[in-house]
């Protein structure tokens, strides 16, 4: 196993056990639902968003461990962010992630960058991008968001 599916794993599976900003919050200023109707993951991510900042975001759902720890590890990411800065993430992320991308790093992801090895399984790679959907939705102001 190389030191990259080391980490990847460690990564994967302290998130999953450890997930950080889970759960609902009592407040929040902007929301969204994201579905992969194929897997059947869904997550809900709620944003508290104060002036241009993202001060505040949670995340909770029924999905699989790889969907639950992007998710954790999108929150820590984004959470102090000026939007434009979160969507401008998300594009990079998606760039990332993209089947048939020869992308291996974008330094601007910071640890997120530990979620490349999902594309060694095409069909795990809309797991890993739902939540960082559902995160751009709800800051458009769309109720749902899909990985089609």
């Amino acid at each position: 196993m190389t030191d990259l599916s080391k980490l990847y794993k460690q990564t994967i599976l302290e998130h999953n056990r450890n997930p950080r900003n889970y759960g609902r919050p009592d407040h929040w200023t902007h929301h969204s639902e994201g579905l992969n109707a194929i897997c059947g993951d869904l997550v809900h991510v709620y944003l508290t968003i104060e002036g241009d900042v993202i001060s505040a975001i949670n995340y909770d759902g029924e999905s699989c461990a790889i969907s639950m720890a992007s998710a954790s590890m999108m929150t820590e990411f984004i959470k102090g962010r000026a939007v434009d800065d979160a969507l401008s993430k998300f594009e990079l992320f998606c760039q990332l992630m993209a089947k048939g991308s020869d992308i291996q790093r974008i330094d601007a992801l910071e640890d997120v960058n530990n979620l490349i090895t999902v594309k060694k399984f095409p069909s795990r790679i809309k797991s890993a991008t739902l939540c960082w959907h559902a995160m751009a939705a709800a800051i458009k102001g769309q109720p749902t968001a899909t990985t089609e």
